[in-house]
């Protein structure tokens, strides 16, 4: 039920504590610029407000529901009381949405006028708690989610692998180097350029050759919502963000949603003789709510659309849980934790697989919410996280006698690594207006990466040698924002962000190697004191179209593989060569402009956004003389250091409704970059591609049936000096399927790769032993089940 009426209404020496010296009138140019830039009919546009209350059909006062402005990207939470407030918004009809967690959402219409506020209740119906999957949302500049009509495809789609969610995404690609974590890759920004967060907590991998993904220690079904920054913009976030990923596990029910809810779901993939098993209970009592969930997994090798085999076998034990006590009305407490362990992974793109994963993560926040205050917001956050890591060769070459190798003898080669992960973030929202919002705060994160290489005689027991891969590096960031938010009457939104960080890094010990050839003593240490900053500005140009603009710069300083690694693989390149690092190297500096437009109609939503991005002091590889230490690696040993690099690019989607029960999306990107020290392109730059889908769902109801068509270029423009390989385009097509058949029961079926195509994601890694790039899947027929209540 909805009742509407309306009421009136460049770089110093390393080892010395050094600021960015283009931040400082970066903000404020560039407000001055995009205000010139206004379109002068804007200044004049009339806005208002819209508030309202949420409530449930049989329980009163709804809190933490979402109300939703279509097409604008503007949404407001629902206090302890369920009273919303949105504006100002420019003036004209949209659609409201309100969604709660465990009830039906409810849509109504809604006509603003120019200084008038329009009242909008809704009455949400209980239903069972919606446990299907994941919401994934790309975030402007201004970090507002991308408009589109078809926001429950993700929900739907309960991947394999987070990694594979976010190659459906325009900018977003992963590595594949085994069969789990895809790592992420975004606008050509990897590994630790790209922040990842699960729960506000930063993720780190425990491989110093990057086996784990920080999202390979996260089962998809415990997931409840994905968020992508694709720039400089996600400050408040943590630190060196050149791009950013944030992820959340199960929300905590409200208060009506009863004592005990939950999900069981079972699936199995064939080729990848994938199966899957969890189960998850959550439930609300008085001032305490709970979410338990338990998964299992394993998989096995799988056969390419040429019939080739690739190792890929794994198995994996999860149990995450949360305890939430409702201190007062909008004081929360929640407390986390984890425990994954994860066995016998094949990584046929490394020289080593894992042995073992063992993950332990906790967390406490405490959040404070007052919409209709000065302090509209208080949320301080603790938490740690430790991962144990062991590799070995055992299914590798490098494990067998060979007379035609040097040595010819069997070896047998183990790393024993880990990190250890300590931080925290506090942060204030304050309103000291209608039309002025700040965030205020700060966050620190502490990391300590160990790991060491043991090599032996196989056949005799023999050692002979030990190695210092990580030699107990620390890391320490703690950083300090604000963020100020201005809405002109106009409609227009204005923001600003300055973020200062200081960094102190340093190593216990470092190999004679890496002593007398790199750095040794003090030249371990550095400290840093890096500023960034951002603004953006979104307007509406006319009722359906939506503008927003963003100019960041943003600082991330050297990982502990860049700064200390000795001789190790890197997994930034395909090449299975040793890598070197450098504690000297300074912090790169990525400075994005974007521009984004979305559109929004009764049957179609639009999407484009063009970026360009310079990066100062990046981190790039070079060949050196250095000698090699193993007697199989390829002859020439690389350095990281610091260059230069340039990227541009575009992405676009486009969601039609042809009817009711079809609709159409279409999307695409290009990225190009190019590594201007060592001229020639970029590491890790992905080919044109794009994706067609046509979904059908009768009745407008749960069930569906969509085809989708994926499609790569030829990829040319690759880093040939350090071990890229050109890549072929490829063509597929997938079907899936939903049907809901009884109360709480979903069955989903699917079948990838339907023709059975061979064919390689650019970004793969590269079988070290015989330089052949990982293909991907034949042909998978997948079928899952989940049961509801």
């Amino acid at each position: 039920m909805v009742d509407t009426r309306r009421r009136s209404a460049a770089r110093p020496p390393h080892g010395k504590v050094v600021c960015g010296n283009m931040m400082g009138g970066l903000v404020w140019v560039a407000m001055m610029a995009v205000t010139a830039a206004m379109p002068r009919p804007l200044v004049a546009q009339a806005t208002g407000w819209i508030q309202g209350r949420v409530v449930a059909a049989d329980a009163g006062a709804l809190a933490d529901a979402t109300v939703v402005v279509d097409g604008l990207g503007a949404q407001a939470l629902s206090g302890s009381a369920g009273f919303y407030l949105l504006g100002p918004v420019p003036a004209g009809r949209y659609r409201l949405r309100a969604t709660a967690l465990g009830f039906g959402d409810a849509d109504a219409s809604v006509v603003v006028t120019a200084n008038d506020t329009a009242r909008v209740d809704f009455t949400l119906e209980t239903e069972a708690l919606r446990l299907s999957g994941i919401s994934v949302s790309v975030l402007r500049p201004t970090l507002k989610p991308q408009t589109d009509l078809e926001g429950r495809r993700a929900r739907e789609s309960n991947p394999r692998d987070v990694g594979d969610l976010l190659r459906t995404l325009p900018g977003v690609s992963a590595v594949k180097r085994g069969s789990l974590g895809l790592d992420p890759v975004v606008r050509g920004l990897r590994e630790t350029e790209v922040g990842v967060y699960l729960d506000g907590t930063r993720q780190f991998p425990a491989g110093p050759a990057r086996m784990d993904s920080p999202l390979s220690h996260l089962d998809p079904s415990t997931l409840d919502n994905i968020e992508v920054v694709k720039g400089p913009y996600a400050l408040t976030w943590g630190a060196g963000n050149m791009s950013a990923i944030r992820v959340r596990t199960q929300t905590l029910p409200p208060s009506a949603a009863g004592p005990i809810h939950g999900r069981v779901l079972t699936g199995y993939d064939a080729n990848l003789d994938a199966k899957e098993t969890s189960a998850s209970l959550l439930g609300r009592g008085g001032r305490l709510s709970y979410w338990a969930s338990g998964a299992w997994r394993e998989g096995s090798n799988y056969t390419t659309g040429s019939g080739e085999e690739i190792p890929a076998g794994y198995r994996s034990w999860e149990g995450r849980g949360k305890l939430g006590w409702a201190l007062a009305p909008g004081s929360d407490l929640v407390v986390s934790g984890g425990y994954q362990k994860q066995n016998d992974i094949d990584y046929p793109g490394l020289i080593l697989d894992a042995k073992y994963f063992r993950t332990l993560n906790g967390s406490a926040e405490w959040t404070l919410d007052r919409p209709s205050e000065r302090l509209k917001n208080l949320d301080v956050l603790a938490y740690a996280s430790d991962v144990n890591h062991a590799m070995d060769n055992d299914d590798k070459p490098t494990a067998m006698a060979n007379p035609n190798r040097m040595p010819p003898f069997p070896l047998d080669v183990g790393v024993d690594a880990g990190i250890r992960v300590y931080g925290g973030r506090l942060a204030a929202t304050l309103s000291s207006s209608s039309s002025w919002e700040f965030e205020l705060g700060g966050d620190v994160y502490h990391t300590l990466r160990q790991a060491t290489r043991t090599i032996h005689r196989r056949d005799t027991g023999m050692l002979i040698f030990t190695d210092l891969m990580w030699p107990d590096a620390v890391i320490t960031d703690g950083g300090l924002f604000a963020r100020a938010t201005h809405t002109l009457a106009s409609g227009i939104s204005l923001a600003g962000t300055v973020r200062l960080d200081g960094v102190s890094a340093g190593a216990d010990s470092v190999s004679a190697f890496f002593a007398e050839n790199v750095a040794s003593g003090d030249a371990l240490d550095a400290t840093e004191a890096n500023l960034s900053g951002a603004v953006t500005m979104s307007f509406q140009p006319a009722s359906a179209w939506s503008v927003a603009l963003g100019l960041g710069s943003v600082v991330r300083t050297a990982d502990a593989t860049e700064r200390y690694s000795d001789r190790i693989p890197a997994s930034k390149a395909q090449t299975s060569a040793e890598f070197v690092g450098d504690p000297s190297l300074a912090p790169e500096r990525s400075t994005q402009a974007d521009l984004w437009m979305d559109g929004r109609f009764s049957r179609l939503s639009l999407s484009v956004n063009a970026f360009a991005r310079r990066i100062d002091d990046y981190i790039t590889l070079r060949a050196t003389g250095l000698p090699k230490r193993l007697p199989l690696s390829p002859p020439i040993v690389y350095q990281y250091i610091n260059g230069k690099a340039f990227f541009w690019g575009s992405e676009a989607s486009a969601v039609w409704a042809v009817s009711d029960p079809v609709t159409v999306s279409l999307q695409g990107g290009y990225l190009w970059g190019s590594d201007r020290t060592l001229d020639e392109p970029a590491l890790g730059v992905p080919p044109l591609h794009g994706q067609a889908s046509v979904r059908w769902r009768p009745g407008g109801g749960a069930s569906w049936l969509e085809g989708i068509a994926h499609a790569s270029s030829d990829q040319n423009r690759v880093a040939t000096a350090r071990g890229e390989k050109p890549t072929g385009g490829y063509g597929t097509f997938d079907v899936h399927a939903g049907l809901i058949v009884g109360e709480g029961v979903l069955l989903r079926f699917g079948v990838d790769n339907v023709a059975d195509r061979w064919y390689v994601n650019a970004l793969n890694a590269r079988n070290p032993f015989t330089g052949a790039p990982i293909a991907e899947p034949g042909r998978v027929f997948s079928a899952r089940v989940s049961w509801a209540f």
